[in-house]
């Protein structure tokens, strides 16, 4: 008997039969989007990747500027208050986009932000007017800035891109015209904003 059941055992192993329980076959890989990274640059070119004239909306901006959490915030220039959004990244407010007088496209984008570059790669807080490159600070002009005195300066005055720089603390003299303003201090002032205006379109109010 015991010989009959060797032999059966045997015939099962020869048939390739095993004990073990079959092994599951492995899920299908999950291809993920890849994670597009916000464009924190800035220059003549445009801003966050946005160089054309656009409608001032969320949907608008959020379709230009893959990246960034875009959000409607509210804002004011001299009083007269209006709708900006804001474009984020990393945590934190990377770009305002200012809209047209008649709200309905984007009149600019301004970064006060120092994780953003400028095409000569400065940097808000650190760069100074000295460092700028001449030929794009050609053209200057006092510009109150959150009650310092500043000045802001392009290729001209129709520039496409702005510099604004804010004056070192102390200084007391004239803040305008921009040639009254002493050479001392105005190569020390600190770049504190930059801004990209936006190309017009037929029909679109400044």
């Amino acid at each position: 008997m015991r010989r009959v059941a060797f032999a059966l055992a045997l015939a099962l192993a020869a048939c390739g039969q095993s004990s073990e329980a079959p092994k599951q076959e492995e899920a299908p890989a999950i291809s993920e989007a890849p994670v597009v990274e916000a464009d924190l640059s800035i220059g003549f070119n445009g801003a966050a990747g946005i160089n054309a004239a656009l409608p001032m909306s969320v949907a608008a901006l959020t379709a230009a500027a893959p990246g960034f959490a875009v959000a409607e915030t509210p804002d004011q220039i001299e009083g007269h208050a209006f709708t900006a959004i804001t474009l984020s990244a990393n945590g934190a407010e990377q770009f305002r986009v200012l809209p047209t007088h008649d709200a309905a496209y984007v009149h600019s984008i301004v970064t006060r932000s120092p994780a953003v570059r400028s095409g000569a790669g400065e940097t808000i807080g650190v760069s100074t007017y000295a460092q700028a490159p001449r030929a794009e600070v050609a053209f200057c002009g006092a510009e109150p800035y959150q009650g310092a005195v500043a000045f802001g300066c392009s290729t001209s005055e129709s520039g496409r891109f702005w510099r604004v720089y804010s004056l070192p603390a102390g200084y007391d003299g004239p803040s305008q015209p921009f040639d009254a303003i002493d050479p001392d201090f105005t190569e020390r002032a600190v770049l504190t904003e930059m801004r990209w205006i936006a190309p017009r379109v037929q029909g679109m109010e400044d």
